[in-house]
Formats: C-alpha cells, sequence, structure tokens
C-alpha cells in the first residue's frame, strides 16, 4: 500500500495582499499548503490556538501593520522552539538582521526575491527537520558575521562622515571581517608579532636594529604571503566592479583549462600522492554554442576549487572532474573524498547548513591549515570563485555525494559549476 504523501503546510503572514497573494499561489503550485494572516495579533491567536503542532514552516514579513516583525518572532519561539522560521522582508538594516538572527530564524531574504529562490530555501529548510533545530554553531557563525557587518558599516559611515572616504570605492559588504579574520591567519598575524620582536632586539651604534638572517627570511616570507592575499583581494574587487572583460568562447575552452591544470599542479598532487583524473573527450562533442567567461578569472578559479580538493582530501586518494553539456549550458563538477582529519565531516558529510556558508567571505570549516600547497586559506577562496562564477551568469554550489562503487560507501564532496550558453548562441 502506498504511503499518502505529506503535505508541506506554510504559515504566512505578510500584510500586502498583493504580495500574499503572489506568495500562496507559488507556495500552492508546489503542492504547499498555505494559512496566510495580514496582522500579527491574528496570527498569534491562531497559533495560540495550535502551538504550530499542524505546520511545518513559517514564513514572515518584517514591517507590519500592527508591530514589528520581530516581536512575531519572538512569540513564536515562546510558542515553538524548533519549526524553521523564514523572514522575507525590504529592510537592510544590520542591527534590525542580527537581532532577528539572534531569535533562531533559519533564513533571512531581501526583497524583491525570485519564486524559484524562496521554493529552493523552503525545500532545504524542511530538508533539515530530521532532528530538531537548536542554538546551532551555523547559528552563532550567522550572527558573528553578521556582527562583524555592524562594524563595518559604523566604521565606513565615521569616515564618510569625517570626509576622508570615497564610498564609491567601497566594496558591498566584502571585507567587512577584514581585520578580525587577517589577525588570525599566517601572514599579517605573523608579521605584527615579528614587528613587537624586532624592537626588542639588540641596537646597534648607530640606533639601528640588527636582525639576523632568520627574522629576516621570517618577514620576507610572511611579506610575500601578506602580498598574495591583497592581489586575492584586488581579484575579487576586479570581478564586482566590473573591471573584467568577458568573451564568448568554445566549451573547448574549459576542457583546454582541465588539461592544461593537470599538468601545472602536479607537484602539489604530489604532496599527498593524489591522482586528478580528466576525462578524455572528442572535439565534435562540444558543438557550436558559446559560453560567456574570462579565461584568466576562469582559470584562477578552476585552481583554486582544485586546490581545495587537494587540501581536504585523503592521501592517496583520487579526486574526479566531470564535463557534462546539455541543452542550456556546461556544467563542470570536482569531487574528492574527505580527509581523516575532518572527523566531524568524513562520515555524513559537511552538514547541509554549512553548504552554503563556504562561499561567505572568510568563513571556514576549520582552523588554519596553511601549508606547502600556498593556500591563503583566509576563507577567500571560494568566495573569488563564487563571485567570478556569478559574473559570468553562472552558479556554483556544494554538494555531498555518497559513493557506492567500492565495498564500503563513502562520503564525498561535490562543487558543481553551471555555465548557461550565450543567449544570441542557444
Amino acid at each position: 500500500m502506498e504511503k499518502p504523501k505529506t503535505i508541506t503546510k506554510v504559515l504566512l503572514l505578510e500584510d500586502d495582499p498583493t504580495i500574499s497573494l503572489l506568495y500562496s499561489g507559488l507556495l500552492q503550485k508546489h503542492g504547499m499548503e498555505v494559512t496566510s494572516f495580514a496582522k500579527i495579533k491574528s496570527a498569534l491567536d491562531y497559533c495560540a490556538e495550535n502551538h504550530l503542532h499542524t505546520e511545518n514552516i513559517v514564513l514572515t514579513d518584517l514591517q507590519l501593520p500592527d508591530g514589528n516583525g520581530l516581536e512575531f518572532v519572538r512569540e513564536i519561539r515562546k510558542i515553538n522552539k524548533h519549526i524553521p522560521i523564514v523572514v522575507i522582508t525590504s529592510t537592510e538594516d544590520p542591527k534590525l538582521i542580527i537581532e532577528v538572527m539572534k531569535e533562531h530564524v533559519q533564513d533571512y531574504i531581501i526583497k524583491p526575491m525570485v519564486p524559484d529562490e524562496l521554493i529552493s530555501r523552503i525545500k532545504y529548510q524542511l530538508s533539515n527537520k530530521e532532528k530538531d533545530y537548536e542554538y546551532s554553531e551555523y547559528e552563532r557563525e550567522k550572527i558573528i558575521s553578521l556582527e562583524k557587518l555592524l562594524d563595518w558599516y559604523a566604521y565606513k559611515n565615521s569616515r564618510i562622515k569625517k570626509g576622508d572616504l570615497n564610498s564609491q570605492e567601497l566594496h558591498k559588504n566584502l571585507f567587512y571581517g577584514l581585520r578580525t579574520s587577517l589577525a588570525q591567519g599566517a601572514g599579517f598575524g605573523v608579521l605584527t608579532q615579528m614587528i613587537d620582536l624586532i624592537k626588542s632586539m639588540p641596537k646597534a651604534e648607530g640606533g639601528g636594529i640588527i636582525l639576523d638572517d632568520e627574522i629576516l627570511n621570517i618577514l620576507e616570507e610572511n611579506a610575500l604571503y601578506s602580498k598574495k592575499v591583497l592581489d586575492r583581494f584586488m581579484e575579487i574587487e576586479d570581478v564586482i566592479f566590473d573591471r573584467i572583460e568577458l568573451q564568448l568562447v568554445s566549451p573547448l575552452t574549459i576542457f583546454n583549462e582541465m588539461v592544461s591544470l593537470k599538468e601545472e599542479i602536479i607537484p602539489l598532487l604530489a604532496l599527498r600522492d593524489q591522482i586528478l583524473l580528466v576525462p578524455e573527450y572528442k572535439f565534435k562533442d562540444f558543438g557550436s554554442q558559446k559560453i560567456l567567461l574570462n579565461n584568466n578569472f576562469f582559470r584562477k578559479s578552476l585552481h583554486e576549487l582544485l586546490l581545495n580538493a587537494m587540501r581536504f582530501s585523503q592521501s592517496s586518494s583520487k579526486i574526479y572532474t566531470m564535463l557534462i553539456l546539455d541543452s542550456n549550458g556546461v556544467y563542470l563538477s570536482i569531487v574528492n573524498s574527505l580527509t581523516d582529519e575532518q572527523e566531524l565531516f568524513a562520515k555524513n558529510g559537511i552538514p547541509n547548513e554549512y553548504l552554503e556558508l563556504i562561499f561567505e567571505p572568510f568563513f571556514r570549516l576549520n582552523k588554519n591549515i596553511y601549508e606547502k600547497h600556498g593556500s591563503l586559506d583566509f576563507g577567500i577562496g571560494l568566495s573569488f570563485v563564487k563571485q567570478t562564477i556569478l559574473k559570468f551568469g553562472g552558479s556554483i554550489s556544494a554538494l555531498n555525494l555518497i559513493d557506492h562503487t567500492s565495498d564500503q560507501s563513502e562520503t564525498k564532496i561535490e562543487f558543481k559549476i553551471f555555465l548557461p550558453y550565450s543567449s544570441s548562441e542557444k
């Protein structure tokens, strides 16, 4: 006998009747049942009666006619501590965002919102309900990041008021955690400590400081590392401020870059006896369609993803690349196993709530692992990749895969890039 299909029940609080009808129609189209309210009081009266035992998720605006949505969220948490809450609002006030996140809100979407994104966010939250939501590390990380963002706004605004900062040249939020993150990492943090050490070293007759070769070597090494970090920030700015030129190229370009990079990273693969597998393709398989990208920045992004795979894969493991063409565009996947050092993730993969966070600036799943791979390890590599792929009109996502090809199943991580064909070429 077939199990009856479970219907997702949504509580929606939205005072704009047009938007409420739009959301309700969209959700119902995807098989969801919606209970709509325009005011906080009527929604809370309903919740007080059934304690949200029949609902699966709550969607709420923040600007409401009879109060603040933050108050509504707090009341919901008194009634039901675990139901996922998604806030959809036009406010970008960082203080309010932080206050809302502290009430264990699972997601926050700024209007205007793409319909497909709303459905995707809801499905994502519902897929993680096997165990009750608690005040997780994920939520703490979001609050920390938002507090850094608030610090950045405060600093930026104070400088603008003083007239010594050009607001047009500011990055749109990317560097909000710069101060904290750079102090914790290699390069900048070491330089700071070295300067303090140098100040206490013996003085020459003329008053100068005598540096021995070992100290000088450490300074040079970390200065070079710091320059690489700053260069990466400049690359991110180039992408976001439209300083890179895009060209129409054949999908064959992607394949050629994969083959070329395989040769280039042989020394890095040898560090842990790893193998990179790039499938063979026939030129005729690539058709006549074109994709839009910048070869140099695509190569940098692909190198970053391969570097990430090497660092987080087991020794003597294989890293797979796959290239698939369909009628809409090109899919490129990089798949690798997880290292034994990542005991938290090796068995079940990266928790779903982290799969989007890993693309955020300065977010890291682990502590600093700067090593012979030469990685920057400031949590900006994947952010650079995402910004670059978005600039090409594409998308990138991280997924957990279960590999059943051997006697024992193994969890792997896949980074999947999609690059659409140019509209003029379809």
